[in-house]
C-alpha cells in the first residue's frame, strides 16, 4: 500500500463539524496540490458569519465533496482539524490571495499552498442524464431478501414492457459498498442497471452488510460470507414472477468478479452465467506482487530487484499464513530483521511497518490476497465473460484475464486499451487518486459490450 492510497484511505474516514472564528477575510474557495506520490487536490470552502466559521472541504480526485471540519483563524493564521482517527489537520498563512500552510495525518507532513478559487464542481454526466431521465423504460423497486440472519436492501430495476425477463445480481468490490458501488464520487452499478434494463433485464443491486439501508453483519466481511450473501439475492431474484429463473447469473467487480466464480463454480445448477468485470484470475501472492509494482510504476517510481526480494517475501508470508495472529507476528519479526534496509522505507513508501500489519490483518484485505482461484475457475462450466482495462493498476490486466482463459476455455475474455479498473477512459497508469479526478463513470463501450453478451449469451 503506497502513500497515496494510505492518505486517500484516510482522507475519506474524517467525520464532525464545528467552528470558531476571528481574523481577516478567508471566505470563498481555496485549493491546493499535495503530493503524495501522486497530485492530490484540497479544497476548503470557508463561509464567515457573525456566529463563526462554516467549513467543508472537498477532496475531487477522489471524488469526496462536502466533507466537515472544525476550523479557527487568528489574524492571518487559519488552522483546520479534522478530528479522526488519525486526526488530520492543516495550518497556512494568509499572504494576499495565497495560503502557505502544511497539511499533516498520520504524522507525515505535506506542503499545501492554496489559492482562492470557485468551488470544484462534483461532474458525472453519465449519472446525470440517467437520473435526469423521467421517461426511462424500466421501473426502480425497493426490495428486501435476508441471508445470515441480515435483511439486505436494494434495488430491483425491472422493464416496463414484457414479462419472464432473464436476471443478474450485480455484486461490488472489496469494502464496505452500497447499492450503486459508489466510490469516489462515481456510481458505476447504477450506470450498469441501466444500460441492462433498458435491454430486457430485471437487475438487482443491494447495499452490502452494515451499509446503506442494510443494517447488521460486518462491513469488513472476507468473500466467503459476502458470496453467501450474493447467492441469497440470486435465489431472491428466482422467487419473483417476473423473472425467468432458468436464466439468472453474477455481474461482479473486482472481487464482485471473485465472489461470480466462487458461487458458478459451488452452485452451477443455480448460476446461468457470469460477468468478471477486472475479477482475479491469478492467486492472491501474485495478485499482490503486481498490484505493488504497478502502484510504483502509476507514481513514476522504480522498481528494482532489492524492492522485488522485499515484495516476495512480504506477500509470502501474507499468502502462506492463515492464523491472523501468526501471520502479524511475522510480518512484525521481517519488518523489525529489515529495518536496516534502505529499500524498506522505499518499499512502505512513508507508511509505518504497524500501519501496514494493520491493514493486511483485516479479515476483508487478507482473505483476498490469500485466496487462489484456481480450482474455482476450473469448475465453472456456465458461460462466463471476463473483462479488463490495460490501465489497471490493481488487478492487471494480461495476467489475470490470461489465468482465466487457461482455467475456463470455453470463457470469452477481451482487454481495453486505455481503461483502468472501474473501466475509466485514461491516458497513463494512475492510482485510485485519479478515479474521483475522471468525469466518466464507466466506457460506454464496456456496457455495451456487457449488454450484448449477456443479451447474446440469453439466446443460445
Amino acid at each position: 500500500m503506497n502513500t497515496k492510497k494510505m492518505i486517500a484511505a484516510l482522507l475519506l474516514m474524517l467525520v464532525a463539524f464545528s467552528a470558531n472564528v476571528r481574523g481577516q477575510n478567508f471566505n470563498g474557495s481555496w485549493s491546493g496540490v499535495i503530493d503524495v506520490g501522486q497530485s492530490l487536490t484540497i479544497v476548503f470552502n470557508i463561509e464567515q458569519t457573525s456566529d463563526g466559521v462554516e467549513i467543508t472541504w472537498d477532496s475531487p480526485d477522489q471524488g469526496a465533496f462536502g466533507l466537515p471540519a472544525t476550523a479557527t483563524i487568528s489574524g492571518n493564521e487559519l488552522n483546520v482539524d479534522m478530528p479522526a482517527s488519525p486526526r488530520a489537520s492543516y495550518k497556512g498563512i494568509l499572504e494576499g490571495e495565497t495560503l502557505n500552510g502544511t497539511f499533516t495525518q498520520g504524522g507525515y507532513s505535506f506542503t499545501l499552498n492554496m489559492k482562492r478559487t470557485g468551488a470544484v464542481q462534483n461532474t458525472r454526466p453519465q449519472e446525470t442524464a440517467i437520473e435526469g431521465d423521467t421517461n426511462k423504460p424500466y421501473r426502480n423497486e425497493d426490495v428486501t431478501f435476508t441471508n445470515d440472519g441480515i435483511t439486505f436492501s436494494g434495488t430491483l430495476s425491472l422493464p416496463s414492457k414484457g414479462s419472464h425477463f432473464p436476471a443478474v445480481v450485480l455484486v461490488a468490490g472489496s469494502g464496505p459498498l452500497d447499492r450503486d458501488e459508489e466510490a469516489f464520487g462515481h456510481k458505476p452499478f447504477l450506470l450498469l442497471a441501466d444500460a441492462l434494463s433498458r435491454n430486457g433485464f430485471a437487475v438487482l443491486r443491494y447495499d452490502e452488510r452494515g451499509v446503506g439501508a442494510t443494517i447488521g453483519g460486518d462491513p469488513g466481511a472476507p468473500s466467503e460470507p459476502l458470496a453467501t450473501d450474493a447467492m441469497a439475492a440470486l435465489r431472491y431474484l428466482k422467487t419473483r414472477p417476473e423473472v425467468d429463473a432458468t436464466q439468472v447469473g453474477f455481474v461482479g467487480h473486482s472481487e464482485g468478479g471473485l465472489i461470480a466464480v466462487m458461487n458458478a463454480a459451488k452452485h452451477p445448477d443455480e448460476v446461468a452465467y457470469i460477468v468478471s468485470l477486472a475479477g482475479p484470475g491469478v492467486p492472491g501472492k501474485e495478485l499482490g506482487m503486481t498490484q505493488t509494482q504497478l502502484g510504483f510504476k502509476a507514481a513514476g517510481l522504480e522498481f528494482g530487484e532489492d524492492l522485488m526480494k522485499l515484495n516476495e517475501e512480504f506477500y509470502t508470508i501474507i499468502a502462506t499464513e492463515t492464523d491472523s495472529v501468526t501471520m502479524c507476528n511475522k510480518l512484525a519479526n521481517y519488518f523489525h530483521e529489515q529495518e536496516g534496509n534502505p529499500a524498506l522505507q522505499l518499499y512502505l513508501k512513508g507508511a509505518s511497518p504497524e500501519q501496514y500489519i494493520k491493514l493486511y490483518a483485516l479479515p476483508m484485505v487478507r482473505c483476498v490476497f490469500q485466496y487462489d482461484p484456481t480450482e474455482n475457475l476450473k469448475r465453472v462450466k456456465c458461460p462466463m465473460l471476463a473483462i479488463n482495462g490495460t490501465l489497471d493498476c490493481q488487478v492487471a490486466c494480461e495476467n489475470n484475464l490470461d489465468g482465466i482463459k487457461r482455467y475456463v476455455p470455453h470463457a470469452t475474455v477481451k482487454a481495453y486499451d486505455g481503461l483502468n479498473h472501474f473501466f475509466q477512459t485514461c491516458t497513463e497508469w494512475k492510482g485510485s487518486a485519479n478515479y474521483g479526478a475522471i468525469h466518466e463513470t464507466m466506457s460506454p463501450e464496456v456496457l455495451k459490450d456487457v449488454t450484448e453478451w449477456l443479451k447474446n449469451t440469453v439466446k443460445k
